[in-house]
């Protein structure tokens, strides 16, 4: 509804009483446009004029004619004139979505002429419209940051399960290899004591052998130690008869 009555309004040019404005009336644009520039040709600072040029030109589509045409009759001394050329910049800033500087022209008409309602009815319509879509431009900005707040929290939820995967991957790994050193220090441990009770067993060995050493050695010893025995006993019987004999070779002198 508000786009229907912003495009009445648009449509609804304000000319001055003249011979143009008859024929913009009756919709002989070509017409009152030739009219104007006629006018123009010998009085190039028609203010009047250059208002009807730029309202004709507007509804000829040619854009270009007309923002230069109202832009000069907008500076006219004339407050009637000028209030009417913004009003009609206005509508022009409008259709090309300028909707701040449309809404400026618009007050700028009110203020040369408070008596006309076709301005103020365009300004508070178009306040309502620049309203509306800033009130959808936040709520679209917050339904945005919503949507970035609820994807940096799924992201932070993902960061954290991964995090989570992580130190459990981690504490698995250190688990495992707590394992490991374990059962490895158990297999050190069964070794040593495996190698301990080799060493055992080599020394209880070794010292068998050394007991049975003995007993093995002993008949040959005996039979040395008697032979050495014998000699020795001879040897002692052979001194006590030199004894002997030298004794009895002394009684004998001594007689």
């Amino acid at each position: 509804m508000i786009r229907i009555l912003l495009f009445l309004m648009v449509t609804s040019i304000i000319l001055c009483q003249d011979r143009g404005q008859k024929a913009f009336n009756d919709g002989k644009f070509d017409e009152a446009r030739s009219y104007y520039e006629k006018v123009l040709k010998n009085r190039k600072k028609d203010e009047a004029a250059q208002f009807g040029l730029g309202a004709t030109a507007y509804q000829q589509q040619d854009m270009e004619t007309a923002a230069r045409s109202l832009n000069a009759a907008m500076n006219s001394k004339d407050k009637s004139i000028a209030s009417k050329a913004m009003y009609n910049l206005g509508n022009m800033f409008k259709e090309q979505e300028k909707m701040d500087e449309s809404l400026a022209l618009f007050r700028k008409a009110i203020e040369l002429d408070p008596t006309d309602e076709d301005a103020k009815i365009n300004y508070e319509l178009l306040r309502h419209v620049i309203q509306k879509r800033e009130q959808q431009q936040e709520q679209s900005s917050d339904q945005d940051d919503d949507s970035d707040k609820d994807q940096d929290s799924d992201q932070q939820t993902k960061d954290d399960k991964s995090d989570q995967n992580q130190d459990g991957d981690k504490k698995q790994k250190q688990d495992e290899d707590s394992e490991k050193d374990q059962d490895k220090e158990k297999e050190d441990q069964e070794k040593s004591q495996s190698e301990q009770e080799k060493q055992k067993q080599d020394q209880e060995q070794s010292e068998a052998k050394k007991e049975d050493s003995p007993e093995k050695k002993s008949d040959s010893q005996m039979q040395a130690e008697a032979i050495l025995n014998a000699l020795k006993d001879q040897e002692q019987i052979n001194q006590k008869r030199q004894i002997s004999k030298a004794n009895s070779r002394k009684l004998e002198k001594d007689w």
